[in-house]
């Protein structure tokens, strides 16, 4: 099962939302999941992660370590699930996605929010206690995802 999370640059909440999924599925031993994220625009291509959403994943005991990157159709293709952080970024993938033949796999990532769907905040022009309120959205809709998949394998 590949997971793709896809947000505008790719340097704050898709980075962060693939590494705490990744940390999560393997705390609960769910073998076979990878994930990857990208940025509906080259606007930070090849930068390192938002320090603050570094430091926010840092002490929830994980590492956020990508490099930005740009949706590329491949990635499209090959993923199994595909997570929009917000509802533009849901827009543009969506329509790549149709044009491909595979627009049932694009979600709204907090469509699996147990506190309600929406989208989540951009924090790149917030300060780090916006960084830590995505985080925790973060988290908690990471969580209930892997809930759904993993009930979604029995």
């Amino acid at each position: 099962m590949h997971l793709l999370f896809v947000c505008l640059g790719n340097i704050c909440r898709s980075p962060a939302a693939a590494a705490a999924c990744r940390e999560l599925a393997e705390q609960r031993g769910m073998e076979g999941i990878t994930v990857a994220s990208c940025g509906t625009g080259p606007y930070q291509e090849g930068l390192p992660p938002d320090r603050r959403m570094q430091a926010a994943a840092g002490r929830r005991g994980f590492a956020v370590r990508n490099r930005s990157s740009t949706l590329d159709p491949k990635e499209v293709l090959r993923s199994d699930v595909i997570l929009a952080m917000d509802r533009g970024n849901l827009r543009e993938v969506k329509a790549l996605a149709e044009a491909l033949g595979c627009a049932s796999k694009v979600h709204l990532f907090r469509d699996f929010d147990p506190e309600g769907s929406g989208d989540l905040p951009d924090p790149y022009f917030g300060d780090d206690a916006l960084s830590e309120s995505v985080m925790e959205i973060i988290m908690r809709t990471c969580t209930g995802l892997l809930d759904y998949l993993d009930g979604a394998s029995d």
